[in-house]
């Protein structure tokens, strides 16, 4: 994620006396503005979208991705602040000149060699980004800044005031970043993508080079114009007219620069685990992003009336409450308040910047302080959150940050008590309060059908609370969601990698792993051998399916979970895991929470990597029984349900062979996906739906095999029936999620 950030004026600035009108020339650097700010947002997407199926489908290629953006605006930023300071305007634009004919070494965007999939996935991602895209970005990523001091330096129409160029700089941004789910990846394949994305970068190369150009004549005129005078110039003042931004205001800047980022990285975050790693669930919370930012700049320099800090609060407190509620609420209400949340935060943390951005005299200085913001925001993100924290702690934090914006707005403790006394108590009666109601309340409300109207009622006596008492709220607040996470009974274990947050909880006799929200294997303690629960029941799909085929020679499932497809199998036959996460094999092959694995007599092997990817290194023809069950938390695995990819699995299946896919969602239909790649390879499909009943979990499985008799007696069974007429085509290079949104 990278939003350029640019300051309205906030008085004249020095320049040289203007020149004659030349609306041309005005024009071509708004020009070179909208093209510079629209190739930098469909980059991101783009490259990002082309490094996903190698990192498994992951929510976290775009956190991580976000951080590498960041870097390098902060990079580009530190080269505009010192190269325009000490070259000047007749040096430093013939330097930028030579600068942009080097990204033209690395076009176009290529994807590199990856190296081994064992490694960190972070250092990998951020390797293969910076050889992709890496010089180009940190080149384009100066044009905001960059532009609007050229054009200073012009002596054109404006030149003393060029701010002007933020309002193409925000459209070419919206442009790019909406053009690219829309117009962009439905209608051009990857390749297409990256071949005119770098003829674009040519294209604004010269636009860029022209406007430099320019940029000397002008300086040059200007010089002449000086020379020339009979009289000496009285001697300029040493230094900035206006004094330098403190320590405690840089302090804030980075602050405000900081919350809004982590913030929207978490709820991007949240939205891609939940429902899908694609370009559109990313463009959605940084376009709301953007908005605030646009907003909050364009409004001058007042500080934002209370009641929009007092509103981001009690915001950040009812999705305080939404956390604690432990998913009793629909996946879509959670959502929303998830986008709401970040619009009202984002919006607060913005107004509050804007309203102390500096004179232009400091601007660059400024540009340096919220890109850096902005940079540690994906910092913690995407490499110290699933590096040290054992479960999703940036989230809190990021609420525990709106809290702070509101600190101040409200009236202070009174009475006998010491102040600070009287804000504990006030603090622990609401945080009690606040674990009442998200960890009973909504949850009991849940049964009975409406623990949203609790939220709503919930969020207007916390509006009145913290309309008197903001800092109580938000000590409340924060002090609940600890108290919550670290008080959860029953985790043998908990961890946090780039692929995700995971637990595993005992519930009375039952041990089940828990990946995000959505659970992912279950098995009974006791003695005995363990038998197969959850999605995978005898009564269900997978136990009519094992029933009614004859025993697979060998098994391929994508996705170990806990490895209870190992309760299928036995002595003689040969079983293979796909898992991209190595912990998770940890978790699996760990006797003292998983015994699947340990308990099975079939020969079983664990492969680390992408299934998709690492399947083609099977021989042709040598796979039985093929099951995709590789769903990252309740998010779809996009890049294992296209054309291209059935074709892979194709390769891999015997020829009286069956593919099992687990399409078990709770936002999405899956079922024409599947049914329409099955129609591409002329396959018969049969579509199994288990309620429910038990131990046994609601799911719905999909059965595909190249000929009819090798599917058995499913063919008879009345659980089992021909999938529907509807048909959703997904490829590679173009795949909809809104084409199977299922909001019933």
């Amino acid at each position: 994620m990278v939003v350029e950030v640019q300051a309205p004026s906030t008085g004249p600035t020095a320049s040289p006396p203007p020149l004659r009108h030349r609306p041309g020339l005005t024009l071509l650097f708004a020009l070179t503005s909208f093209v510079g700010a629209s190739l930098l947002f469909v980059v991101q997407p783009m490259v990002a979208r082309m490094l996903l199926p190698h990192f498994g489908g992951s929510a976290s290629v775009w956190s991580t991705s976000s951080l590498f953006f960041q870097v390098l605006l902060l990079g580009g930023y530190l080269y505009v602040h010192l190269t325009t300071g000490r070259l000047g305007r007749r040096v430093q634009p013939v330097l930028h000149l030579g600068v942009l004919l080097v990204p033209l070494l690395v076009l176009p965007v290529a994807l590199p060699q990856l190296g081994d999939v064992t490694s960190s996935p972070v250092a990998r991602l951020l390797w293969a980004l910076a050889l992709m895209i890496g010089l180009p970005f940190v080149v384009i990523s100066t044009t905001g800044p960059l532009l609007q001091r050229w054009y200073s330096w012009t002596g054109l129409q404006r030149s003393e005031d060029p701010y002007f160029l933020f309002a193409t700089s925000n459209l070419g941004s919206f442009g790019g970043l909406l053009a690219y789910p829309f117009l962009i990846e439905p209608f051009l394949r990857l390749d297409q993508q990256r071949t005119w994305w770098s003829w674009g970068f040519v294209v604004f190369g010269l636009l860029m080079a022209t406007c430099g150009l320019q940029a000397l004549r002008g300086a040059r005129a200007s010089v002449a114009v000086e020379e020339s005078r009979s009289e000496p110039l009285p001697a300029a003042p040493s230094g900035p007219r206006h004094p330098a931004p403190t320590g405690r205001t840089v302090g804030w800047w980075l602050f405000l620069a900081f919350l809004p980022s982590t913030l929207m990285l978490s709820v991007t975050s949240h939205i891609s685990t939940d429902v899908a790693a694609i370009p559109l669930m990313w463009v959605v919370p940084l376009a709301i992003y953007l908005a605030t930012f646009v907003v909050a700049f364009a409004r001058g320099e007042r500080e934002p009336g209370p009641w929009v800090l007092r509103l981001a609060v009690v915001i950040a407190a009812g999705a305080a409450l939404v956390s604690l509620s432990q998913n009793a609420l629909p996946i879509v209400a959670r959502l929303g308040v998830d986008l709401v949340l970040l619009g009202a935060g984002a919006y607060a943390a913005h107004a509050r910047l804007a309203a102390t951005r500096p004179h232009p005299d400091h601007l660059t200085r400024f540009y340096l302080v919220v890109a850096a913001g902005g940079a540690l925001g994906g910092l913690l993100n995407g490499v110290l959150a699933p590096m040290f924290f054992d479960r999703v702690w940036e989230y809190p934090m990021a609420l525990a940050g709106m809290m702070l914006l509101g600190l101040g707005t409200g009236a202070r403790p009174r009475g006998r008590y010491h102040p600070a006394f009287a804000l504990a108590l006030q603090s622990l009666a609401l945080g009690v309060a606040l674990l009442v109601i998200g960890k009973v309340g909504i949850s009991w409300g849940a049964e009975r059908g409406w623990p949203l109207l609790l939220v709503v009622a919930a969020a207007a006596v916390l509006a009145a609370v913290a309309s008197l008492r903001p800092g109580a709220l938000a000590v409340a607040v924060v002090g609940a969601l600890v108290v919550a996470e670290v008080a959860s009974v029953g985790d043998l274990y908990r961890d946090r990698t780039f692929y995700g947050s995971y637990r595993v909880e005992q519930i009375d006799d039952k041990r089940v792993f828990v990946h995000g929200t959505t659970v992912h294997g279950v098995e009974i303690t006791g003695p005995g051998d363990p038998q197969p629960i959850s999605y995978y029941g005898p009564r269900g799909p997978v136990g009519e399916l094992f029933a009614a085929l004859p025993a697979p020679d060998h098994v391929a499932v994508v996705g170990l979970g806990v490895g209870t497809f190992a309760s299928y199998v036995g002595a003689g036959q040969e079983l293979t895991f796909y898992e991209i996460d190595p912990e998770v094999v940890r978790v699996a092959e760990n006797p003292e929470l998983f015994t699947f694995l340990s308990s099975t007599e079939a020969d079983v092997r664990q492969v680390v990597g992408d299934g998709r990817l690492s399947l083609q290194a099977e021989a042709p023809g040598s796979v039985d029984l093929l099951v995709l069950d590789a769903f990252s938390s309740d998010a779809i695995p996009v890049h294992l349900l296209t054309r291209e990819a059935f074709g892979g699995y194709a390769d891999a299946l015997a020829e009286d062979g069956v593919l099992l896919v687990h399409i078990s969602n709770r936002m999405f239909d899956l079922e024409p996906v599947v049914a329409a790649a099955a129609d591409e390879l002329g396959w018969s499909t049969l579509v199994g739906e288990a309620e429910g009943t038990g131990d046994e979990l609601s799911s719905t499985w999909v059965a595909l095999a190249p000929d009819r008799a090798s599917l058995g007696t499913l063919v008879e069974h009345p659980d089992w029936r021909s999938p529907h007429e509807e048909r959703v085509a997904w490829t590679d290079d173009f795949s909809s999620v809104l084409s199977v949104l299922d909001v019933s």
